[in-house]
């Protein structure tokens, strides 16, 4: 689990780094724009393409941190055995999905770059915010792999 945590963690530092980037960049096109008449040409293009790196290089950390929502009002008045039945078959469940999208990601990242899809304004090329996805997805679903065994590692050891 460690390093798939470490990776995590660095992945999450990108995303936290990217964050701060486009923090500045919206600030200096606001002030520019304000002050001198003058904004930052494709602001918006760059937001959003930050935006898609901000969100997924930061799944897996908070699947690490186990930061994500969770209603367990029915949960927590289950036995402990049952609790971590469910808690394994949702992983599961999770991870084929999670598993499915990064895997669909990576293709359509591949077609992406051959049609050669670029922004409108700046021409930016699509494709590697494809593959961030694509990987970001991929590392959540390194880290439900080590949740999914640990949790089926408790529904086996718990005496009824």
């Amino acid at each position: 689990m460690k390093p798939i945590r470490s990776l995590s963690r660095f992945m999450n530092a990108v995303a936290c780094g990217v964050l701060v980037l486009m923090m500045l960049l919206t600030v200096s096109d606001v002030v520019l724009r304000s002050l001198l008449r003058s904004p930052i040409l494709g602001t918006t293009e760059l937001t959003e393409n930050m935006m898609a790196c901000l969100a997924f290089l930061a799944l897996a950390w908070c699947a690490v941190e186990r930061s994500h929502l969770k209603v367990d009002l029915v949960m927590i008045m289950l036995p402990a055995r049952v609790q971590a039945i469910v808690d394994s078959l949702t992983l599961l469940a999770g991870l084929c999905l999670v598993g499915l999208i990064s895997w669909r990601s990576f293709l359509e990242a591949m077609v992406v770059k051959e049609l050669n899809i670029e922004s409108s304004l700046l021409r930016i090329p699509a494709y590697p915010f494809y593959y961030v996805m694509a990987v970001g997805f991929a590392i959540l679903c390194l880290v439900m792999v080590v949740q999914f065994v640990e949790v089926v590692g408790k529904a086996v050891k718990i005496e009824p």
